[in-house]
């Protein structure tokens, strides 16, 4: 019996995985196996979820960018324009790296009019970016994600007023999930949850400063919720009794390693930035040349 060959799989097929795979496996990769593969890379369809590695310093792109650049310098802004280029407006799914720029999200707002998922990480140490907060900018571009459905943000600020905006801009009619890992949710971010989001299906809040009070507002607050995810957070203790009775009825909630205590270094990252500056030069590169040339 003759063999299948993964160069002769339809194209079509080829796009549906390559849609699924994350940047690095698209850009260093896939273009490498055939000529087949290759082509299919240049399908829009196959960038409909640009996930960037979280820490792009280091990452086998930026690895493969030095081994190849010389004395120039890696610049993500000029990486996230070639890649979101490649979508031509099919990306549903963006996962940006940390330490991006307001100028960048505001691209990616542009040219991903159908975005469904994004994802946002900070340093929490490293807040300022090239033109301001990005907590700001996400506020100010909720108005343009008229089909968002999740958002996920890492050690951001702002959090009321991207809370109320996503309220009043979305009306949660098809916005689900809202994660802020890494924050300070203290009584005006519960509140502002409740106020605006009380029909929110699904909260992630691991790894942030949450007190049981604050807590318990959102869990009395927001009664359609089928998932809270409140794992090593600082403000409670994870068998609390009370906290626990009242989150029965939810389907998938967890609060493992959460404890009492004090805040834990999230909440000095404003000492440590009025301390220390950080500096993220611009240089410029074609990134056409960034992609290997396969020669078939």
């Amino acid at each position: 019996m003759e063999k299948r060959k993964w160069e002769n799989l339809n194209e079509d097929c080829l796009v549906n995985i390559f849609g699924r795979l994350d940047v690095e496996s698209l850009l260093l990769d896939v273009p490498l196996v055939c000529k087949q593969w290759y082509r299919a890379t240049f399908n829009p369809l196959s960038w409909q979820n640009l996930v960037f590695p979280v820490d792009i310093y280091p990452s086998r792109l930026v690895d493969s960018f030095n081994s190849r650049a010389g004395d120039l310098t890696f610049d993500i802004s000029k990486l996230i324009k070639f890649v979101v280029g490649r979508s031509q407006g099919c990306a549903t799914t963006v996962v940006l790296p940390d330490c991006i720029s307001r100028e960048d999200l505001i691209f990616v707002s542009d040219k991903c009019p159908f975005l469904k998922v994004l994802a946002v990480s900070s340093d929490p140490f490293v807040f300022e970016t090239y033109e301001g907060d990005i907590g700001c900018a996400i506020s100010d571009l909720l108005v343009k994600w008229k089909s968002l459905e999740v958002l996920k943000l890492d050690s951001c600020r702002h959090l009321v007023e991207i809370i109320v905006k996503i309220g009043l801009k979305l009306n949660c009619k098809n916005f689900v999930e809202l994660s802020m890992k890494k924050t300070y949710i203290d009584q005006d971010v519960a509140t502002a949850i409740v106020s605006n989001l009380s029909t929110i299906k699904r909260l992630v809040l691991d790894e942030s400063n949450l007190e049981k009070v604050n807590l318990e507002l959102i869990l009395r607050g927001c009664k359609e919720l089928e998932l809270l995810y409140a794992r090593d957070c600082v403000g409670f203790d994870e068998d609390d009794e009370e906290i626990l009775r009242i989150a029965s009825r939810i389907k998938y909630f967890q609060c493992k390693g959460s404890r009492t205590g004090i805040q834990n270094s999230y909440s000095g990252y404003n000492k440590f930035m009025s301390e220390h500056d950080y500096i993220d030069p611009h240089y410029e590169y074609d990134y056409d040349d960034y992609i290997l040339y396969c020669d078939y």
